[in-house]
């Protein structure tokens, strides 16, 4: 057992431990407890018991006792701690401000964004409900745009209509124009126009019938009027169109713009939308027009910068247009076709033909055309075939042609079969049909076989529609042709008419109204008139 420590072992211990605690910085060591005098006796206390209430930390420095309370004491140290805790102070100051402003702009960009947006997207469930996200085409995506340009035509709400399909992976972009009055089915048996179902269905309507129409699945939509489509152009420093042939239409505007590449303001965009007077296939020139007004608009809004720049353009775009999406949606919709190059953007008509039903002219779809259009489209390649391309992949002159005028058009036949002849078709017979009836100039095969070359008859006169039918039409060619009143474009185009000889002159010889025929060859006998749809129960050549 050991023994108990003396007293004075207790002292000399109390008096180390005393002087090793920490008390004021000081210049010397202070006496032990026993030594001084008055000393509190509760600390003395506690010296002797050997309590411990601060001892000098361990230091990296290995310096003693005296070295570490001498650097302490120095005013420089001191001065350099209370620097060191200021600037500490000052940093977690900064650091707050600094979040504080980050927060601020957060929220600030929140609200601003939002401001943007109530005025930009569309409160409509049923229309977002109509679109879908994923086409079902990779990364293709389809967004339909209509326009209100107010032409005054009945039945033609809105005026403008273009699906755009882009797809960023393969690098391409198409715009495909519908004519406003397009005839659709709704329901498998009722018929209307695509304007009449936007104003009786509104846009979910246009959109499900567009899709059928189309065999797409759209996931954009987007609305403007004449006025803010002019300003929306001028807003973003005019657009720049090839336009196909010089465009003048009293009705239209009280302007004129030339053929060829131009910059076009908001009213010449409005203008140039709104015309139809076109010398050939007004119906198709006209919805080229728009699908090329479609692209240039896309091409210049993909050209507006990023950043808050973009915000601070959409926030004064946003009263202009109305659409499904929100402004951060638009951002990364134009970010991801910006790499589209300008060479690879096409576009379409669709692909119609004219009728009348109840006093109204309707636009048909031609659905061969369309689903052929779509399946060219799809694969990458021009929306419709070239002319020599079709032209090249027949024998022309394997094929037996027949011609006869239906369109009071003088010289009609006799010219479209020296145009047929001049490609290689073997033109065995042209005349008149009984009743000059029709609209549009067609282009009738009986067998299936026969498709391509009634397709390359098209190609070489640059007007007509296929047509296979041998019910209501009988002709013993491969192909029968039959011109309509449209063969007036044609000769329009070149600025030429036929006289009363059948000769073609300059129009300014003749006025290019004329409707007398003068074609001696055999008539062909009509089985029926034309029905209100345009469907044709012919005026067929009886001569078979």
């Amino acid at each position: 057992m050991s023994r108990k420590p003396s007293s004075y072992n207790y002292k000399r211990l109390s008096s180390r431990v005393r002087e090793s605690t920490i008390e004021t910085h000081v210049s010397a060591p202070r006496p032990s407890v026993g030594h001084r005098k008055g000393a509190n006796q509760r600390y003395a206390r506690s010296a002797v018991r050997g309590e411990i209430h601060q001892v000098l930390p361990n230091t990296t420095t290995r310096e003693d006792r005296f070295a570490y309370e001498a650097r302490m004491n120095r005013r420089s140290y001191v001065e350099r701690n209370v620097a060191a805790g200021r600037r500490r102070k000052i940093a977690l100051v900064a650091a707050l401000a600094v979040l504080i402003v980050i927060v601020a702009c957060v929220v600030a960009s929140f609200v601003f964004a939002n401001g943007i947006n109530s005025r930009l997207v569309l409160d409509d469930s049923s229309l977002k409900s109509a679109l879908v996200a994923d086409s079902g085409e990779g990364k293709a995506t389809y967004s339909l745009l209509c326009a209100d340009f107010d032409d005054g035509e009945d039945g033609a709400s809105p005026d403008s209509i273009v699906v755009m399909r882009t797809d960023p992976e393969a690098n391409t972009a198409y715009a495909i124009s519908l004519p406003s009055n397009t005839r659709v089915s709704t329901d498998g048996s009722s018929r209307t126009s695509l304007g009449e179902i936007r104003a009786s269905e509104g846009s979910a309507g246009l959109i499900s019938a567009v899709n059928s129409l189309l065999g797409i699945k759209l996931s954009h939509y987007a609305t403007i009027d004449a006025q803010n489509f002019a300003q929306l152009v001028d807003e973003l420093g005019g657009i720049d169109v090839n336009l196909p042939e010089d465009i003048v239409d009293a009705q239209a505007g009280d302007m004129r713009l030339s053929a060829g590449e131009q910059t076009l303001g908001g009213e010449q965009a409005v203008f140039a939308c709104r015309a139809d007077d076109y010398a050939v296939n007004a119906e198709e020139t006209r919805g080229k027009v728009q699908a090329l007004v479609a692209v240039a608009l896309m091409q210049k809004a993909t050209s507006v910068e990023g950043g808050f720049g973009y915000y601070m353009r959409m926030d004064g775009l946003a009263n202009l247009v109305q659409t499904d999406m929100d402004v951060k949606a638009i951002g990364a919709f134009l970010e991801s076709i910006r790499s589209i190059s300008a060479e690879n953007m096409q576009v379409a008509a669709l692909p119609t033909y004219s009728a009348q039903s109840s006093g109204k002219t309707y636009q048909v779809p031609a659905d061969d055309a369309i689903t052929e259009m779509m399946n060219r489209i799809r694969a990458g390649e021009t929306p419709q075939a070239n002319a020599a391309d079709v032209l090249g992949s027949i024998d022309a002159g394997s094929y037996t042609v027949s011609v006869y005028n239906g369109g009071d058009v003088v010289g009609a036949a006799s010219e479209a079969a020296d145009m047929l002849r001049q490609v290689g078709f073997n033109v065995t017979d042209t005349g008149n049909t009984s009743m000059q009836v029709y609209d549009e100039t067609l282009v009738v095969y009986g067998d299936a076989d026969k498709e391509n070359a009634a397709n390359a008859v098209v190609a070489a006169l640059g007007i007509g529609r296929t047509l296979q039918d041998t019910v209501h039409y009988s002709f013993d060619t491969n192909v029968y042709v039959v011109i309509g009143k449209d063969w007036r474009t044609v000769l329009a185009a070149r600025n030429e008419t036929v006289d009363e000889d059948g000769n073609i002159v300059p129009l300014s010889q003749k006025d290019a109204s004329a409707t007398s025929s003068d074609e001696s060859n055999s008539s062909a006998s009509s089985d029926s008139d034309v029905d209100a749809e345009g469907s044709f129960a012919a005026a067929a050549n009886s001569a078979a």
